[in-house]
């Protein structure tokens, strides 16, 4: 009993402290402030939404009230999230086209102009370009569809943007040219490089001619070289051997008899002789009409008929007259050369091949 007295004592002492301990925050109290707190913090944060809100949304006539049919204040997320403006395209058309190429310029140096005035086209719309060697989508570009050598002029087929993606066709396909010869004569380039003192001073070979004439060539010649030939491209030209272009090799001193260059064959599809030359010379001086496959030097083709005749021959002048379905009519000339005429020749050769297109689709 009395262990339980003082047991019951102990408690009652207990308790009496912890009540005098708390009287000054109930529970009540404590909850009542704390929610109140969370409302308090809660209203803050959703003033500095509406700050932030306010800040971003710029004022237009819907938000004045000037305009009798503006938005209500439930169409806000409208014009806090408006839509973006369409991206600017880099290229104004993408497709292919065809310009001619001016005497003494290189095929590159015609793609880097046209590269050049695109670039500084779309510089000026507004477009932030990456560099060249970059691999970004956005960059310009162009390239051509088979090479034409410097002395040479006539149609280049170009690609612009996607269209670049089509021109290995142009690279094998057919093409067409009108070439200038004569007789008695050899170059190590096999054209008049140099001009004509130079050459002259220069040949590597030469020949007679007074034995050639017009039946000589029509009959016994043009007919061995129409048709699927073998030929051997010029030392002076970009085809790769030993890890190398060959006209970097013959320009260090190398000759045929050091570089075994191979036969390739190819195809002349037709070949037709012309009295004259472009300057309207006769014998020794002839012109020639060429069709042929992808890969076909005309250098070669005048040097080889010229051995057939018993001579010597060399290729005065050189114009592409047709790549594809691009004539000279097709051609843009320097003079015409503009961001503008780029664009509107890709769009019409964009609708000429879909109509080409649609005329095969119907006649199968």
């Amino acid at each position: 009993m009395k262990h339980s007295f003082l047991n019951m004592l102990a408690l009652l002492i207990c308790s009496r402290t912890l009540s005098r301990c708390f009287a000054f925050t109930p529970m009540p109290a404590l909850k009542t402030a704390r929610f109140a707190s969370t409302a308090q913090f809660s209203n803050i944060s959703d003033n500095k939404r509406q700050r932030r809100i306010a800040i971003n949304v710029e004022p237009d006539a819907s938000s004045t009230g000037t305009n009798s049919d503006s938005d209500s204040d439930t169409d806000t997320d409208t014009s806090v999230s408006p839509d973006p403006s369409p991206e600017i395209q880099t290229h104004l058309a993408e497709g292919l086209c065809a310009v001619y190429k001016p005497l003494e310029w290189s095929s590159n140096d015609v793609v880097m102009y046209i590269r050049g005035m695109l670039e500084r086209d779309a510089r000026g719309r507004g477009i932030k370009l990456p560099k060249r060697r970059s691999k970004s989508k956005k960059k310009v570009k162009v390239g051509h569809g088979g090479t034409l050598d410097p002395l040479a002029t006539g149609v280049l087929v170009l690609g612009i943007g996607s269209g670049t993606k089509k021109l290995q066709e142009y690279l094998k396909g057919s093409k067409k040219y009108r070439a200038g010869v004569e007789l008695g004569f050899e170059t190590a380039t096999l054209d008049m490089e140099g001009g004509r003192e130079h050459v002259m001073a220069n040949a590597t070979k030469t020949g007679p001619t007074e034995h050639v004439t017009e039946d000589m060539i029509i009959t016994d010649v043009i007919p061995q070289f129409t048709g699927d030939i073998m030929q051997k491209p010029p030392i002076y030209s970009a085809i790769r051997k030993n890890g190398k272009r060959l006209y970097e090799q013959a320009r260090a001193g190398m000759t045929e008899d050091d570089i075994e260059i191979e036969l390739r064959e190819v195809s002349i599809h037709s070949l037709e002789y012309l009295s004259t030359d472009d300057n309207g010379k006769g014998l020794p001086c002839f012109g020639l009409d060429v069709e042929c496959g992808g890969g076909t030097y005309i250098r070669s083709l005048v040097r080889d008929m010229g051995y057939a005749l018993d001579t010597c021959a060399t290729m005065t002048s050189l114009e592409r007259t047709k790549q594809g379905q691009f004539g000279l009519d097709d051609a843009l000339a320097k003079d015409d050369w503009s961001s503008e005429n780029i664009y509107a020749a890709v769009e019409r050769s964009n609708a000429n091949l879909a109509a080409l297109a649609e005329k095969e689709k119907e006649e199968e």
